[in-house]
Formats: structure tokens, C-alpha cells, sequence
């Protein structure tokens, strides 16, 4: 006889169901089945044979489980083990999975996904750093054509589930957020690749690169460090301890305290920059900006500033082009082709120089292999002073080492000071005052001013090789 009745809950947490048992003698083994509600799980309660009472009956077992409908995903072998366990170590189970349903399988479409670190929001730290910089934590993720961006996944067919009674589930059709590819990103198989360097934006549902940076406001830790290989715009300012590097040119509408600056193409500061002693721009093409105070800069094509130069060394190898009022006040200047501005120097007497002619690029040249000439010769000096004691014959191979540097060293300065003085008609036009103090080098030739000067140009005579003025 079988006995049916309400189950307990589930182990598994689902709500009561059914279970069945074999009406047997008291001592017999005896199992006792139960079905979830969602019919998803079949349970067994074993229970071993007391003394001399029957083991559990691997039939009965058949029997109750047909009884309660169950006849899909049913565990025969790890029942049948189960069965066997319990009769030989006389143990209670309860709550044993003896079958389980299948759980259908949503279809959903063919979809493109984007990978975690392109998508906008917060991503969590790096917990084995110790320190974190967080000028360089930036929201702006920029990549190099060719780099992956996301995925294609492929369509998935839909599976229908079953109960363990054959019920059949039908399965859901998912909708799926997938993205639209836009400008500049491209579908290469199940790969989503940047067809260009530049920033990955992700907007709404659509994702493409912007070859062209622009910033909404200031540089600061909002933003962090700027590495770009495009053209950067910037409406707002850059704070100080900021560095911005740029493929292309870079425009800030506002001041920029300069720490680290450099663009392969022009650079616009529609006001200022401001250095503050540390301040490095490097510009590949021309330079604009309102002023320029305490800040090294060197650019290849013209620099145009309408105000000030304060303290400031500038390097170009084009002009340097001021307004009338413009004034260069202390610091240093080399402007390949020229100089042209309202005022020099200052009554306190600041040291103002300017070069103009001269190739800067080749003038570092030569600082350095002069130094490292100096340098050498001292160890030479050294060296022989050495071998006039004592001869040693590893001290003999430096000597004649160290010497062939130098006599290599002496052609290579030789041809860079032919290539230094490069435009002997370069000159320095001033529209107001010359200070005292203004130190003036035309292809290293130099003139000082010792008494004030008003509108005069600086120019080479070659034939006498001195500056004369013109007014």
C-alpha cells in the first residue's frame, strides 16, 4: 500500500508539495517522496530498517516515484547508491535530490556589448596600491585604432524547461540593451574595433570615438592628466600640477598655470600662462597667448603674445611677435628669425637677453658637447698627470680612448657652430623703450645696453660684424 500526504518545505526553500511513502511493517525500511510545488525537484526521506525489519526496496522506490508523476531527471544511479548506504549504515536522509527539471533557456538576438572599462560610471581602486595619484584617475578613456572596444555576441535559440512530472516550460524572448555603432568604430567579425585614436564615448545606446577632445570647463581633479592623440579644446582653465599632452593642438579659453604642456601642433591661450618657475610647454607648431610669466617654453612655428613676458624663457624658431605695448621683462629669449615688441627690460634693471639668428635646437647641441668636452679634458688632464708616475697599460687605453672622444667631439662642435647662425638678417625691433640692462646676441653677436633707447632696431652688419641700431 502507498500512503500520499503534504510534504514539508523543500529543501531547497520552494513552497510545501505532495509526498508519497510504501505503507510497510514497522521496522521495515522504508523512502519517502516529495515533490516541490514549482514540480521543479523530487525528494526523498530514507529511512533504514530497524533489527530484523526488511532493508529499503529498490522496487518500492520505483513504485513511489512513478506513483508521484515523477519521470523526468530522475538520479537512479545515485539513488540506487543512497538506497544501499542507508540499509548498510542504518543513518536517517532526509531531503535527498533523487530528480530535477530542466530550467528553460531565454532566446535573445545577436547583440553588441562594450567592454567594462570603456562604460561610463565608478570603477572601484586598485586595493594593491598604496598610494593613489589622482591626477591621473580621469574619466577621459582614450585608445589607438585597432583596439578592441566590445563584443558581438552571438544569437542564442530559445530552449524550452521541463518539470519533473514532463511538464513542459516554454522559454522567454529577452530584451537585450545592445549598442549602435557611430562614427570612427567598426564591426570586424565578433570583434568591435576603433577604426581611429581617440577617446571612446559611450552615449545612451551608441558608441563611437572623438578624434577631437573637448573639455567643458577646467582642467583640474575633476579631469586629471590629459594624454590625447587629437586636438584638445578646453573652455575653461588649466589648474596648477596639470599635465596635458596633445597629438595635435591644444585651446584653453582661459588661463593655464603651466606644469607640463605639450602639443604636437599649435597651442591657444586665449588669456594667459603661467608657469610658477616649473612650468614646460613644448609646442610643434605656433604659440598665442595673452602673457607669459615663469614658464619655459619651446615652439618651432611663430609665438605671438600681445602683453607680457615676465621671468620667462622662451625658444622658437620662428618670431616672436608683441603687441606695441607688449614687454618682455627679464628671463631669456631665443627667437630664431626675430623679435618684435613695445618694450625691453625694466627700470630696476632686470637681465633681459635676447638671441635671435640662432638655430636654439643647435645652440643645446653645442652647450652640451662643450660640457661634456670640459669634462673629458679634465679626466684626460687627470690621467696624465697619472701616467707621468707610473705607467699602467688599462690606464694607457683610456688615455687613448679619452682622445679620440675628444678629437670626435671637437669635428662635431665644429660643425655645429657653422650650423648655429642661421639668419644673419634676424632683428629686434622695439616700438617704445630699450631699459639698461637688455642684453641683445645676433648670431652671437652681442651689444649691451647700457642707457635707455627709444624705438630702435637691432640689426647685423656683417661686414663689420657688430649690431648696429636703427631709429
Amino acid at each position: 500500500m502507498i500512503r500520499i500526504f503534504m510534504s514539508p518545505d523543500t529543501k531547497d526553500g520552494s513552497p510545501p508539495g505532495f509526498s508519497i511513502s510504501g505503507d510497510l511493517r514497522k521496522n521495515d525500511g522504508n523512502i519517502e517522496v516529495y515533490v516541490s510545488s514549482d514540480a521543479m525537484a523530487a525528494y526523498a526521506n530514507l529511512y533504514p530498517p530497524i533489527g530484523d525489519g526488511a532493508p529499503i526496496n529498490p522496487d518500492l522506490a520505483a513504485e513511489i516515484i512513478a506513483r508521484t508523476g515523477v519521470f523526468y531527471g530522475i538520479l537512479w544511479e545515485e539513488l540506487t547508491e543512497k538506497i544501499l548506504s542507508v540499509n548498510t549504515e542504518r543513518q536517517v536522509v532526509k531531503d535527498f535530490l533523487i530528480a530535477s527539471g530542466r530550467q528553460p533557456v531565454s532566446e535573445y538576438p545577436e547583440h553588441i556589448i562594450i567592454e567594462d572599462e570603456f562604460l561610463p560610471g565608478w570603477k572601484p581602486l586598485d586595493n594593491e596600491k598604496h598610494s593613489i595619484d589622482w591626477k591621473e584617475k580621469s574619466p577621459i578613456i582614450v585608445v589607438k585604432k585597432g583596439a578592441q572596444i566590445g563584443r558581438v555576441i552571438a544569437h542564442r535559440s530559445g530552449q524550452p524547461g521541463m518539470t519533473v512530472n514532463g511538464k513542459e516550460i516554454p522559454f522567454a524572448k529577452e530584451q537585450i540593451k545592445s549598442y549602435a555603432l557611430a562614427k570612427n568604430v567598426e564591426r570586424q567579425e565578433d570583434r568591435i574595433l576603433a577604426s581611429s585614436d581617440g577617446r571612446v564615448v559611450v552615449d545612451g545606446q551608441k558608441v563611437f570615438i572623438e578624434e577631437v577632445l573637448l573639455i567643458k570647463g577646467n582642467v583640474d581633479y575633476r579631469i586629471g592628466h590629459i594624454y590625447f592623440p587629437g586636438d584638445v579644446i578646453i573652455e575653461g582653465g588649466v589648474a596648477a600640477g596639470f599635465k596635458i599632452y596633445s597629438g595635435g593642438s591644444i585651446s584653453i579659453k582661459e588661463t593655464m598655470d603651466a606644469f607640463e604642456v605639450s602639443a604636437k601642433g599649435d597651442l591657444v591661450c586665449a588669456q594667459g600662462i603661467i608657469g610658477k618657475d616649473q612650468g614646460q610647454v613644448r609646442v610643434g607648431g605656433s604659440l598665442k597667448a595673452k602673457f607669459i610669466e615663469n614658464t619655459r617654453i619651446a615652439a618651432k612655428a611663430d609665438i605671438e603674445v600681445p602683453g607680457s613676458i615676465v621671468g620667462s624663457r622662451i625658444f622658437t624658431l620662428g618670431k616672436l611677435l608683441m603687441g606695441d605695448k607688449g614687454r618682455i621683462v627679464g628671463g631669456e629669449i631665443y627667437a630664431t628669425h626675430g623679435i618684435s615688441c613695445g618694450f625691453l627690460g625694466g627700470v630696476t634693471r632686470p637681465q633681459t637677453i635676447l638671441n635671435v639668428g640662432i638655430d636654439f635646437t643647435v645652440q643645446q647641441k653645442l652647450v652640451q658637447a662643450n660640457a661634456l668636452m670640459q669634462e673629458l679634458s679634465m679626466r684626460l688632464a687627470r690621467l696624465q698627470n697619472i701616467l707621468k708616475t707610473r705607467q699602467d697599460a688599462a690606464l694607457e687605453k683610456t688615455r687613448a680612448e679619452i682622445e679620440l672622444k675628444l678629437r670626435s667631439l671637437a669635428e662635431n662642435i665644429a660643425e655645429l657652430n657653422k650650423r648655429v647662425d642661421i639668419d644673419e638678417e634676424a632683428a629686434v625691433s622695439v616700438k617704445n623703450i630699450v631699459y639698461p640692462g637688455v642684453v641683445i646676441n645676433i648670431c652671437h653677436i652681442r651689444i649691451n645696453i647700457d642707457e635707455a633707447i627709444k624705438k630702435a632696431s637691432f640689426r647685423l652688419d656683417k661686414k663689420a660684424n657688430r649690431i648696429i641700431i636703427e631709429r
